[in-house]
């Protein structure tokens, strides 16, 4: 123990001789005796604790006191293996003794912060110059990028500020920043940009601009940028309010939109709401051809802040795509609460049930636009839109039923997230001071999203968390496209996917129950084909027909004592009856009926009356049917059909004629030729 304590001289002793000797070693052996007896006595029993056992004390001094002495080298000092710890650190303090210290800046007034001064002879290492480089060296790229002060940051601002020569209203503007307000104290913060701003609302410059790139800020105003920075900004407004900005800097358009919310240069509404979407497209095309400033997403949000902020329609505070999303979202929501209204879950029953509950279209139509997976381009979908909306429908309400009894989690809540309500801040990035109070105390963005005003703040209410498709019901989707092909046997087969077994469950079993439903509703479908009609009813006219002349030959005795003045022998004709002919034909009567019940005879013309009580209508149609003339152009609106007129002309000529006296031949009504010569001499034609 000892010859530990016999260290501390030898170490003195050679900190004194070394006039090179590295601060970190003063460190230590200020620190060493400092310590007291004790600690030194555990230290040294710590650190020769660990030594072979190979080595004694004696060999230990005796390499202790070679590199204290300083006759040893790195070159000829042996393997760091086989020294022992104390050596080990004796080497290492002698590397470190070779690199001269870093020297510390020097205070404003000249005079050195430490005691000890590198030789003018030493040559500063690389990287020790890069660190050593003062604080207050003019511009910095890393920390003017971030608007981090430097100690003399003020003074240069000034001096440079002096030095630049600006325009007399970019001067006035400057002078304002050194002003006070009415309560005495100095113009700082929003109040300072208003005043700035309005000063500068119409002030132009057709300089061309420099180019000048600014140093990108987030929170920005006139106060941050340079002279330099300044003149360019007004030269780029310029050009941006006359259309020919063919540029977008960061830092520009965050000033820009920072004007057109406090309504300088701007007429406030839908005026100022259409310059802060001229700059958010203006970001979005840069940033397609790879310019992207990084300001769309920003911009977004400033027009649907302002649009709420103003009162504006909210058709003009979101895109419509998100519209859409929201209303989706809706009506998912809807339905799932009807679901679990009726299971009663999560504590809902019957009287908490939705006025309005979608219909299976609807919900079908709503978890395509939520799901990553396109129903429009599948084939069978697109083809079987009813059967898909049946079965997507009952998928869903399995779901809703299963998340809602065994989950935590509705199912609706697993796909978008949950709802939510929150404190809304607008345009926290921009120097601008809302209301506290909206203008309406409920602004409804859209079916999912509202802005409501209660007791001076502003809360904000989401409907749901994610904005992007949800894949999960996506792969429902696509597993239901899949089972459906497979039960209608149509279509190309898709790929199966691992999915939950209870998840296969519902989506087999609503398919397989619609896919039935529909296979019944076929089978009980009463099938008519029209174009056998024709068939069905010339068939009919021909049984008639054949029944008449039955009935004739059984009363033929008859027929033969009856008086001489009688018809002409009837000959059995077979009429084609037109596709549209009622029952407006007579029944076959027998010659001996017709004997007992003498017909009233026909008048002629010179009595005063149409033969065979024919209307004039009736007697014009069998005129231009004897001529073979089309008689179209009698009928028209108010008139009979020409079936009807052909059967009635058949039915008062039977009395006279005993057989059908018009018949169709190709769909067109003609004179039999056996009675053509009688027809004309009972209506004198």
């Amino acid at each position: 123990m000892e010859e530990r304590r016999d260290a501390g001289p030898h170490a003195d002793s050679g900190k004194d001789a070394d006039a090179a000797a590295s601060r970190a070693r003063q460190v230590i052996d200020q620190i060493m005796r400092d310590a007291t007896d004790r600690e030194r006595a555990i230290f040294s029993a710590g650190t020769f604790g660990e030594e072979p056992i190979l080595r004694t004390g004696a060999d230990l001094r005796r390499d202790r006191e070679a590199a204290g002495s300083g006759t040893g080298s790195l070159a000829s000092a042996p393997a760091a293996g086989a020294l022992g710890r104390e050596e080990r650190a004796a080497l290492r303090r002698q590397a470190r003794s070779d690199v001269p210290p870093r020297p510390h800046p020097t205070a404003r007034g000249g005079a050195a912060r430490t005691h000890a001064q590198p030789s003018q002879t030493q040559q500063l290492p690389a990287w020790l110059e890069a660190l050593d480089t003062p604080m207050d060296e003019p511009d910095d790229p890393y920390l003017d990028s971030w608007g981090w002060p430097s100690p003399s940051q003020g003074s240069r601002k000034k001096a440079a500020r002096k030095v630049d020569h600006l325009p007399k209203t970019l001067r006035d503007l400057r002078s304002l920043e050194s002003q006070t307000g009415p309560d005495g104290n100095r113009l700082t913060g929003i109040p300072l940009f208003v005043r700035q701003a309005q000063l500068a609302a119409d002030y132009e410059d057709d300089t061309p601009a420099t180019r000048v790139t600014p140093r990108i800020r987030y929170v920005v105003s006139y106060r941050d940028l340079s002279n330099r920075e300044l003149a360019d900004y007004f030269r780029w407004r310029t050009e941006w309010r006359r259309g020919k900005a063919d540029r977008l800097p960061y830092t520009y358009g965050r000033i820009l939109a920072a004007e057109l919310v406090n309504g300088v240069g701007v007429t406030p509404g839908e005026a100022c709401l259409a310059q802060l979407k001229r700059l958010y497209q203006r970001s979005v095309e840069l940033g397609a051809d790879g310019f992207d400033p990084g300001i769309a997403l920003d911009a977004r949000r400033w027009v649907r802040d302002y649009a709420i902020l103003h009162d504006l329609p909210p058709e003009l505070a979101e895109p419509q795509a998100e519209r859409d999303f929201a209303q989706a979202v809706a009506t998912l929501r809807t339905a799932e609460r009807a679901v679990l209204c009726e299971v009663g879950a999560r504590g809902l029953t019957t009287a908490d049930m939705p006025k309005e509950v979608p219909s299976d279209a609807e919900l079908w139509q709503a978890m395509g636009a939520v799901s990553t997976y396109n129903v429009e381009r599948s084939p069978f979908l697109r083809s079987h839109p009813d059967s898909a909306a049946a079965v997507g429908a009952e998928v869903f309400r399995s779901l809703a039923r299963h998340c809602g009894k065994r989950r935590k989690t509705n199912f609706v809540d697993g796909l978008v997230g949950w709802e939510s309500r929150v404190g809304w801040y607008p345009l926290p990035d921009l120097p601008y001071r809302p209301p506290r109070e909206l203008p309406v105390r409920t602004y409804h963005i859209d079916a999912c999203t509202s802005v409501t005003s209660r007791a001076g703040r502003l809360f904000i209410n989401r409907g749901y968390e994610r904005t992007s498709k949800s894949r999960d019901l996506g792969r429902i989707l696509r597993a239901m496209d899949r089972q459906m092909r497979l039960d209608w046997g149509d279509g190309r087969a898709l790929k199966s996917r691992p999915l939950p077994k209870y998840l296969e469950r519902f989506i087999v079993q609503a398919s397989a129950a619609q896919h039935e439903r529909e296979a019944e509703a076929e089978r009980r479908k009463i099938t008519i084909d029209l174009s056998k009609l024709q068939g069905i009813r010339t068939a009919a006219a021909t049984t008639r027909e054949a029944l008449l002349v039955d009935e004739e030959i059984e009363d033929e005795p008859q027929a033969a004592s009856a008086p001489a003045a009688t018809t002409k022998p009837v000959r059995p004709q077979v009429a084609a009856i037109e596709p549209e002919a009622t029952p407006f034909s007579p029944a076959a009567t027998s010659t001996g009926e017709k004997s007992e019940a003498p017909s009233p005879q026909a008048k002629s013309p010179a009595e005063g009356g149409a033969p065979c009580d024919l209307t004039e209508l009736e007697l014009e149609v069998l005129r231009h049917i004897a001529a073979g003339q089309d008689f179209q152009d009698l009928l028209g609106p108010g008139k009979p059909m020409a079936s009807v007129l052909v059967d009635s002309i058949n039915e008062k000529l039977f009395d006279e004629l005993g057989d059908t006296a018009i018949e169709y031949a190709d769909g067109t009504p003609r004179l039999v030729p056996d009675y053509v010569d009688d027809v004309r001499d009972l209506c004198d034609l």
